[in-house]
């Protein structure tokens, strides 16, 4: 297979997202050592070559499936790598269930979150509390918090065509989050969320402040370099990282409060943190409850 004959099947698939392409440049660099010839080779070469691959199982199963996708697209068969797919995805079930007990023992209860996001408001780390309170009350990932911060009278209430920016409208005495670029919005379009805190309310202000900027006047950015710069979604793992209790990832916090909530049996809790997240019920239970 070419290059070429990747780039036809991007231009005929062209409603997929900027992020799958990149991913399936990447993962098609990966078949280089058999010449990329995916389309040609047989289903027991592919398979044996993705087997024998130095990678994680996940990864493996990711190269599995832009076999399968451009393969169908050409025409080719797929019934023997799609068997393999079944048996790849039932030994990464089985690891992810290994995974989830040892994290039970590792990660902390919600009142240890909730402790340590109320001292970094006693501390007066304005950044962290904000970061780690959103973490909580709106089961954000990485990217929802990459938030431009702007005053109520220039609301994106409306909302514009297109647009890719988060936003958060500090108001009188809370604070508004919009998102218009997270990881399932494609399927559950934009988000918007009011966030009842006066806590919250105050420690924006008291940050904007704090790096004497002017709402409405500088750009503010939730998470930014020191010059005030946005960052990349690497980066901006990193930053949350900084903040939050022992430097757990999004994904371990919303295990956590959805482990908790699930434990009291909260159907209304669950389908609130699922909604916030904009994820299933099924995949929030799967994922992210340890005891699932």
């Amino acid at each position: 297979m070419t290059d070429q004959q990747i780039e036809t099947y991007f231009n005929i698939n062209n409603q997929l997202s900027e992020r799958t392409v990149v991913s399936y440049k990447n993962l098609f660099t990966k078949f280089e050592n058999m010449n990329k010839n995916i389309v040609t080779q047989s289903q027991t070469n592919i398979i044996n070559y993705i087997d024998a691959f130095e990678a994680s199982t996940n990864t493996k199963l990711a190269m599995i499936n832009v076999v399968i996708n451009l393969r169908r697209h050409y025409d080719k068969q797929v019934e023997k790598i799609l068997t393999r797919k079944l048996q790849l995805m039932d030994d990464y079930k089985q690891i992810k269930n290994v995974k989830k007990e040892e994290k039970k023992g590792d990660l902390p209860s919600a009142k240890e979150l909730l402790a340590h996001e109320n001292r970094l408001y006693l501390d007066g780390e304005w950044t962290g509390f904000i970061i780690t309170h959103l973490l909580r009350v709106l089961s954000t990932r990485n990217k929802d918090l990459d938030l431009k911060i702007i005053p109520a009278d220039r609301s994106k209430k409306k909302g514009i065509p297109g647009d890719k920016q988060n936003y958060l409208i500090l108001r009188s005495n809370n604070v508004q989050v919009i998102r218009n670029s997270y990881k399932t919005v494609k399927m559950y379009g934009q988000k918007k969320n009011l966030a009842p805190s006066r806590k919250l309310n105050k420690a924006v202000r008291q940050m904007i402040a704090e790096r004497d900027l002017t709402l409405g006047k500088d750009t503010i950015n939730l998470l930014s370099t020191k010059a005030g710069e946005g960052m990349g979604e690497e980066s901006i793992a990193k930053k949350i990282r900084k903040y939050t209790f022992n430097g757990l990832s999004e994904s371990d916090y919303n295990k956590v409060f959805t482990s908790e909530v699930a434990e009291i049996k909260d159907l209304k809790k669950l389908e609130k943190i699922s909604k916030n997240r904009g994820t299933s019920l099924e995949v929030l239970l799967q994922e992210y409850h340890l005891d699932s």
